[in-house]
Order: C-alpha cells, then sequence, then structure tokens
C-alpha cells in the first residue's frame, strides 16, 4: 500500500469517526454534539505517512497525478455543495428575510473540510483501485 493510500484510509477514518461521534451524540446534547468534529484535529498528523524511510520512494508521478484529480474532484463537489446549500436551501430552512445562526455559519467551515476530505479520499482510493 502506497503512502497515499494510507494517508487517505487514515483521512476517511478520522472523518467517518467523526461524523458517526457527532450523528451519535446530537439526540442527548443537541448542539454540543458538534464537539465531535474536534476529533479532526489528528487530521494533522497526516504527514506522518509522506516521511522518508532510507532509499524508499515515496511517490511517483502517478500518485501525484492521482493527488491532484482527487484535490479538483474534492473542490468541484465543495463548491456545488456551497452554491446548493447557501442559495437554494438555505431561503427554504430560514425564509427569505430570515437570518442565518451564528453557529451554522461557524459549523459550516468545518464541514466544508469534512466534505472536501472526505471526498478527496474516496476519490484517492477509486482511482488507486482502477488502477
Amino acid at each position: 500500500m502506497t503512502a497515499l493510500q494510507k494517508s487517505a484510509w487514515f483521512n476517511l477514518s478520522i472523518v467517518t469517526l467523526s461524523l458517526v461521534i457527532v450523528a451519535g451524540l446530537y439526540p442527548f446534547v443537541g448542539w454540543a454534539a458538534h464537539a465531535g468534529l474536534g476529533l479532526c484535529g489528528l487530521l494533522g498528523f497526516d504527514p506522518i505517512f509522506y516521511r522518508k524511510r532510507g532509499t524508499e520512494v515515496i511517490s511517483d508521478e502517478r500518485e501525484i497525478m492521482i493527488q491532484k484529480r482527487s484535490t479538483l474532484i474534492g473542490y468541484s463537489v465543495f463548491w456545488v455543495v456551497f452554491v446548493l446549500t447557501a442559495s437554494l436551501f438555505s431561503p427554504f430552512i430560514y425564509g427569505q428575510e430570515g437570518s442565518v445562526p451564528v453557529i451554522v455559519v461557524q459549523l459550516s467551515v468545518f464541514y466544508a473540510v469534512v466534505l472536501f476530505v472526505g471526498v478527496m479520499s474516496i476519490s484517492i482510493l477509486i482511482q488507486n483501485i482502477k488502477g
């Protein structure tokens, strides 16, 4: 398994675990359940997978292209979801003249990171399966 695949599995597991924690705690503690997104701080350990050990090659041209395509896919999905939620769904939820609560704006940043990292990791794994 390459460093890119290990990194993708690690990131995907962290994102999935944090979403499971939020979903599991929400019925009991309400908005405070979103503290489970703090687990995403473990994504900062991702560079550990790219340490060079001896004469080992960390990544080649194919993996760099996979990572670039996956980043593009992640950003593309993020912008589609952002535009849909900001322009189409918000008026239905908060009304035409309604105001969006500050907590929703703050949490949207964290969920954007979760969406981006999750889609990028899935894209990396799918591209490696296709070979």
